[in-house]
């Protein structure tokens, strides 16, 4: 299960307007644990460079 600062998603929340649909902040929380996990794997070393993901496609970008 993955986690988010309860900062992060209050910050969030109170970006919304005041009445908002269910599903539109189940989204935004879905979204904002996906940026955690993320960062998580940036952190881990976890993730590949711009470079690196070009790499295997460059003759077929040519």
């Amino acid at each position: 299960m993955e986690t988010i600062p309860k900062d992060t998603l209050l910050d969030s929340l109170r970006m919304m307007p005041d009445e908002i649909e269910v599903e539109e902040v189940i989204e935004q929380i879905l979204l904002l644990s996906k940026i955690e996990r993320s960062r998580k794997q940036i952190d881990n070393g976890e993730s590949f460079t711009h470079e690196e993901v070009k790499a295997p496609y460059k003759k077929w970008l040519e």
